[in-house]
């Protein structure tokens, strides 16, 4: 026999050997699989893996909700997956039966990422366990108090300091983009603005070593569970994790420092020091880590819609300039704060038509999903049926995967009559589905399905609606946005509208764009509010630490 003919032989062989072991498998193990579901066809153990592009995944799952109706499952690795395409059903499984679907499988590419009893390092990825409903509950606490306080006034602050760079440095947008997200979450944790340029990169770090396109060990496991000395994947995740933790520890140490000496201003991690006897948190390492963890998520969470924000009013230039009418025309000229929420609801419904029209997490918040190689691990940050149940004449085995699809959910027709269009007057006039009253509420980003479901709903909703009104408002009262001419050519520079990486928390490919100021007044509005904020904290700053040493009488903390 020729040597070719005798090698594709021995493959065709050893491949039906491995078919018929998977498929006895498969048969063994079919009691614990979902059944009555439709879906695509699976190889056995294998299921659809083939099928499912690492990047945007979501497309593929449409594609099969499409042919296979609003509730079908699949199979990835050994792992089981439902994959929920009518809001209505999502609601009904996963807010209505949280009890059983409110648990998280094991993310493979981190340490002890669902127990938590080692990392505690990130919440939205914990289990159903006690960890998480403390550090759950901890977290709402010191979100709810700084959303009552109006963020002390930092959004505005930091808004204001990235409008001033923008108007020097408009090519750099996309770093000071992130670093005032970065920013206004430092100063809530932390008190200390400059310690963005060390926590961004370390969220960016974390959201990519838990996403499908980061390591590959996050698609095929069980390199995971090679020896350390030939495991290049787990020995940088150590590396990363271990750098991430100590800096988190350091920064509770800092502040304890200068607690202990009367020179730390009000941040989470002073509360948290000065209550630490009535809290249920275990110490300064889970502490640190709940903490680190809220400054981290902070950012990627607005920093993905606000990038939207712009491509948004690029390619929509007649939205742009309703906006600025109603920021002109409400706030009477001056740059809109918080406080102006009501009377901006043309901006909301722009944010808002934003977040339909291109979702940050097109599967969900946090529910994207990886890939496993073992039916007990990581199928990605899903939801994980914790006990076996029916639904709608459905068995759903315990250790299921439910993936939530928002994509789909924000693309239905009937909700959302020209779904692939940006149409913000879908929230402003009566006759669209999607219309309610009044207009000094609606439209409001909070209860978007984008922001998660039941018992896993992200606890960051008004942070992210309201540092976007700030951020936003403020961008279009100061700046036009436009397309950029390219010096070479004279022709504008095309932004696209569809190209995004793949995390967890999809931002667009990098693009260039302009800021125009509007006219020189407003340029010099731009320049002399933040001189004057900086003055402003600067005096705070340096008054608070006069009382702290004793040489004026101390005050009310600013």
């Amino acid at each position: 026999m020729h040597a070719l003919t005798l090698y594709a032989a021995s493959l065709a062989f050893i491949g039906f050997v491995l078919y018929t072991f998977l498929n006895a498998i498969e048969r063994r193990n079919a009691k614990y699989n979902p059944r009555g579901l439709p879906g695509p066809a699976l190889i056995p153990w294998v299921g659809r893996i083939h099928d499912l592009p690492i990047d945007y995944m979501w497309l593929k799952f449409k594609e099969w909700a499409d042919i296979y109706g609003p509730i079908y499952r699949t199979k990835m690795l050994g792992a089981n997956f439902v994959i929920v395409s009518d809001e209505a059903m999502a609601e009904e499984l996963l807010v209505k039966r949280a009890k059983v679907y409110s648990d998280r499988p094991e993310i493979r590419s981190l340490f002890d990422s669902k127990s938590s009893h080692g990392s505690m390092e990130y919440l939205p990825l914990m289990g159903k366990n006690h960890y998480w409903a403390r550090q759950r509950k901890f977290t709402h606490s010191y979100l709810t108090e700084a959303t009552n306080a109006r963020y002390y006034g930092l959004m505005e602050f930091e808004a204001k300091r990235w409008l001033n760079i923008l108007l020097t440095e408009p090519d750099n947008f996309s770093v000071s983009l992130e670093d005032m997200c970065s920013k206004v979450m430092c100063q809530l944790t932390w008190d200390d603005p400059d310690l963005s340029a060390s926590l961004t990169p370390t969220a960016w770090g974390l959201l990519t070593q838990m996403s499908p396109a980061g390591p590959i060990t996050n698609v095929f496991t069980p390199l995971w569970h090679l020896p350390l000395f030939m495991n290049p994947w787990k020995t940088a995740e150590r590396k990363r994790h271990d750098e991430q933790q100590e800096w988190w520890m350091d920064r509770l140490l800092d502040t304890r420092r200068l607690l202990n000496t009367g020179k730390q201003r009000p941040c989470f991690t002073r509360t948290f020091l000065e209550t630490a006897g009535k809290s249920s948190i275990s110490g300064d390492y889970e502490a640190s880590s709940v903490i680190g963890m809220l400054a981290t998520v902070g950012i990627f969470t607005v920093a993905g819609p606000l990038y939207y924000f712009l491509v948004s009013m690029i390619h929509h230039p007649e939205w742009q300039v309703k906006c600025q009418e109603e920021i002109d025309q409400a706030c009477k000229g001056r740059m809109p704060t918080l406080a102006d929420m009501e009377i901006l609801p043309i901006l909301r419904a722009c944010m808002k038509e934003t977040m339909r029209w291109k979702p940050n997490v097109p599967t969900g918040r946090w529910k994207i999903s990886l890939v496993s190689a073992k039916t007990n691990s990581s199928a990605g940050v899903a939801h994980e049926c914790e006990a076996d149940d029916w639904f709608h004449g459905y068995f759903i085995p315990k250790g299921t995967r439910i993936l939530p699809l928002d994509f789909a959910f924000l693309r239905n027709p009937t909700k959302y009559p020209d779904p692939d269009n940006f149409r913000p007057e879908r929230w402003l006039d009566a006759g669209w589905p999607t219309f309610q009253e009044p207009l000094t509420k609606f439209p409001t980003l909070k209860g978007m399905t984008s922001f998660g479901w039941g018992q896993r709903q992200c606890l960051g909703q008004s942070v992210t609606q309201d540092e976007l009104l700030v951020s936003c408002g403020g961008l279009l009262w100061a700046f036009n946005l436009k397309e950029k001419i390219d010096p070479a050519t004279g022709i504008k520079i095309v932004v696209s509208a569809e190209k995004s990486n793949s995390l967890l928390i999809v931002k667009p490919d990098p693009f260039e764009m302009a800021f125009e100021p509007r006219n020189d007044i407003r340029k010099a509005e731009v320049i002399e509010n933040w001189r004057i904020a900086e003055k402003q904290d600067s005096e705070e700053r340096m008054a608070f630490l006069r009382r702290a040493e004793g040489k004026e009488p101390l005050e009310i903390d600013v």
